[in-house]
This record gives C-alpha cells, structure tokens and sequence, in this order.
C-alpha cells in the first residue's frame, strides 16, 4: 500500500508495513536567496563560524578569552554552547552578565532587503533576562550616533518580556513591535522567573515589505501574522561599520570588547543551531520543511526482510552522507537512528533489526 504523505516522514505501526513517498523540503543550500547559514558542523574553536551558505558572511570572535562552546545540534549533529562566564561593569551602577557573542562584519546579501526570512534554532539555559538578544542588527535611531543609518534597523529579542519579539527601529520611532513567538519558557512570572526552555524549539520569522506582512513561525508552524509598515529593513550595528551581532545586544559599538566593550547587556546563554537568512519570503511549505530537516530525500521506502527487521532505502547523491531519524510520536523530539549513512549513489539503505524501533516516523536528512 502506497500513502503519500505531506509531511517527511514514514511510518510502521504494528505488523502493518506502510511504503510512503516522502516529499523533499525546498528549502536547501543551494538556494541563491539563502545569504548566511550557520550549522556549526564545522570546528569553530579557532574563533570562526562559517557561513556555508557561500557569501562569506562567515561569523568572528572579538574576545580572546571567550568564545561559543560545542553542544548537541537539532539534528544530531553539532550546535553551539553559549555559557554565562562573568560580569561586565563598564555601564555602572549596573553589572551586566556576560556570554558569548558572534560578529559578523560582511552582511553581503542582507544588509538592505524588501523581503527576508530569520530561522534558528533555540534551547534556552537557565536565566532570568527579560532583555535577552538573539539577532541585533539595530538599534532606537534616536540614540544611534547616526539616526539615519540606524533607521529601519531591527532585532530579535526579549522586549522586557519572557517572549522572543522582532522588532523594529523606524525613523522617529523608538521601536516597533512587529511580531512575538510563544512563552515557551518553564517559569515566565513571579520574582524569580525561570526563562529556559526545555527542548530546542525553532523560531523564523518571514518579511514582505511589499505585501506589508510579517508572519511569525514556531516549530515551522504559523503563529502570528501582523503587518510590518516599512518599505524596506537593514543592518545598521554603529556609524562606521553595517554588522550583526549573534547572542547579545550590539548598541552602535564596535563588535569588540577592546575599545569600548560593546556588546555589554542582553547575553544569549543556551544552544544555538541551523541559523538562517533568507533575502526573500519563504512559504509556509518551505517553513514547514525547515522545521522537519532540510534537505529531506524523495522516493523513500521500507522494506521487510525478516521477522521485525526492515530497510529504508532511497535514491542517494555520490559521496553524500545521509541521517536516518527516528521519533516514536510527532509530539516527541527527533532522534537519530544510527550512524549517517554515506551513499554511492542510486539506491541507499539503512538497516534495523528487531532491537530497534519498528513502531514509528522515520525521515532521511542529507548532511552537508
């Protein structure tokens, strides 16, 4: 029996053998809109993030002395550790505590655009910051040393608030909130809030300008649709320099902690994985197939070959590696299902015998 499915997964269920043909997600690499990915798969203990999308806006580190750790990704590849390791107290009476923080400083393809998406993956540490930053590509205009520069600039942020918002920076308007993701923390209220989360969640935003539309997704899933009201969005970072600071607030400084010491408030502290941009408004579909894994593989089958045993099997890519997936219900986490399997090409199989999960969704990522 053949089922065609519209999400990328297949299915066994008792001794009943399903073969499903599993759509491909379009959301992939080779995208020329694509313009920064960070998958962290590469080693970036040399204080470098590659951009894989093939701009070059590859991701700096300017503290000799901190830097992002490794943690398990989203799709049981690698991610990044940001770790609360000390206090700032250049900003007195306050003291600010510190992480870490990615600079980007070539912002080729993204620094103007009538149209984008921002996707990333997200599990928060224990913290209690309301004012916690994760894209800061702006910043008020009328504190910026250049308000024009600054104006229709943007962030990703808490906004004095348990909830992630992205937000806005209009000429001769302090901020605009333009759309907000779910309270997914663990304890949002009371004097001692508890802002982690307890699994990775995947957060995107889509912009189109044109249409004056932004939508907010959770988990590849629409969440909030509020019009956006600028003709066009920008990098601002400070007067001399267009940058986007990763994990923390980048306030029209320098992205170095030399000089100045900015960035010095709104740390990220958590894992951070799969962070994307688009310079165009992806569809629903697409957002729905970032979230599954991207790329996914067509033509995926199941074969029986002996009593609880089985094949997944599809058409491979020479010298490409490919993850098989596993989750006992849609409602629980991915998990990988053995080893990546690395393809000839034509017909690719994994294999699993009765000590594995007959009983669930399987899907097939290709790992780049």
């Amino acid at each position: 029996m053949l089922y065609n499915l519209r999400s990328p997964r297949c299915l066994f269920f008792g001794s009943t053998l399903l073969v499903a043909s599993c759509l491909t997600a379009l959301a992939q690499d080779n995208d020329p809109s694509l313009k920064l990915h960070f998958n962290f798969d590469q080693n970036f203990s040399a204080g470098e993030v590659l951009d894989v999308s093939g701009n070059g806006n590859n991701g700096w580190q300017f503290d000799s002395t901190n830097w992002i750790g490794v943690a398990s990704g989203v799709f049981g590849t690698r991610g990044a550790q940001f770790t609360y390791a000390g206090s700032l107290t250049n900003d007195p009476p306050r003291v600010h505590t510190f992480s870490q923080y990615i600079g980007v400083t070539n912002v080729n393809g993204f620094y103007i655009m009538t149209n984008a998406t921002f996707s990333f993956w997200l599990k928060f540490d224990t913290n209690d910051d309301i004012q916690m930053f994760i894209l800061s590509a702006g910043y008020p205009q009328m504190y910026a040393f250049d308000p024009n520069a600054a104006s229709n600039s943007w962030t990703i942020n808490r906004n004095s608030s348990s909830y992630l918002s992205f937000i806005t920076y209009p000429l001769g308007i302090y901020h605009t909130i333009v759309a907000s993701w779910p309270d997914d923390t663990i304890q949002p209220g009371g004097f001692t809030p508890i802002l982690a989360t307890t699994n990775f969640h995947m957060y995107s935003i889509t912009i189109d300008c044109t249409a004056n539309q932004a939508i907010t997704y959770y988990d590849g899933r629409p969440y909030m649709t509020n019009t956006i009201d600028l003709p066009w969005i920008r990098v601002y970072g400070t007067i001399d320099l267009p940058w986007l600071c990763v994990g923390a607030m980048g306030h029209d400084g320098t992205p170095q902690w030399g000089d100045d010491q900015y960035p010095n408030v709104g740390f990220f502290v958590g894992q951070m994985d799969d962070v994307r941009i688009y310079n165009r408004t992806l569809s629903a579909a697409e957002m729905y197939g970032l979230y599954y894994g991207s790329p996914l593989v067509s033509r995926l089958k199941i074969h029986p070959f002996g009593a609880g045993a089985f094949q997944i099997c599809w058409t491979g890519q020479s010298n490409t590696l490919y993850q098989v997936d596993y989750s006992p219900s849609l409602s629980l986490p991915w998990v990988t299902a053995g080893a990546p399997v690395l393809s000839s090409g034509g017909s690719t199989c994994f294999s699993a015998g009765p000590s594995g999960q007959p009983i669930g969704y399987y899907r097939v990522r290709a790992l780049y």
